[in-house]
């Protein structure tokens, strides 16, 4: 079965949005596969703070259908966890709302 991760961006000011969007993520109560919490710096290849919901494709209409009803304006990254993580973080993957820059640089060996 395939698996997704979204990871929802925000800035100190889109933070109480941020807020919303995982309260109601959590209201849905959704089998979801990780459901993180905020993390209130860059990390990885994420160059603002951000949340990562893992799922899989059973859940991902119901959980995508969310992400976009409750953004409100929040830049949204969703891919398919192939292993192969530079392509899953750009060819194979989508944006809601503004496509942000990625460091890749913190994939390479």
């Amino acid at each position: 079965m395939k698996s997704f991760h979204a990871h929802i961006y925000y800035t100190p000011e889109s933070r109480p949005a941020a807020i919303m969007l995982h309260s109601q993520i959590a209201r849905a109560g959704l089998p979801l596969l990780y459901f993180g919490k905020l993390i209130d710096r860059p990390i990885g290849p994420h160059p603002l703070p951000m949340f990562e919901v893992d799922f899989t494709e059973t859940v991902a209409p119901q959980l995508e259908s969310l992400l976009h009803h409750y953004r409100s304006g929040l830049s949204i990254l969703i891919h398919e966890v192939t292993g192969r993580d530079t392509r899953d973080h750009s060819d194979g993957a989508r944006w809601l709302g503004e496509k942000l820059p990625l460091d890749f640089s913190v994939f390479e060996t």
